[in-house]
């Protein structure tokens, strides 16, 4: 599954305020718990600190 596809899965769950074993299959974004495997490994990893970095560094003033 391409990352955008699980981002976008991890995004709706999250916008909807869904358990992840509800996302529907037929939207294209995999399983919840894929997405939620994925966000799992991404936190891990330190996806999410470095694009809040990135974020804060580019605001607006």
């Amino acid at each position: 599954m391409p990352d955008r596809l699980c981002l976008q899965g991890i995004l709706y769950v999250l916008h909807q305020d869904i358990a992840w074993q509800l996302l529907p299959l037929e939207l294209g974004f995999g399983s919840g718990q894929r997405c939620w495997r994925r966000l799992d490994r991404w936190q891990k990893a330190g996806v999410f600190k470095g694009l809040h970095r990135l974020l804060l560094a580019n605001k607006a003033p």
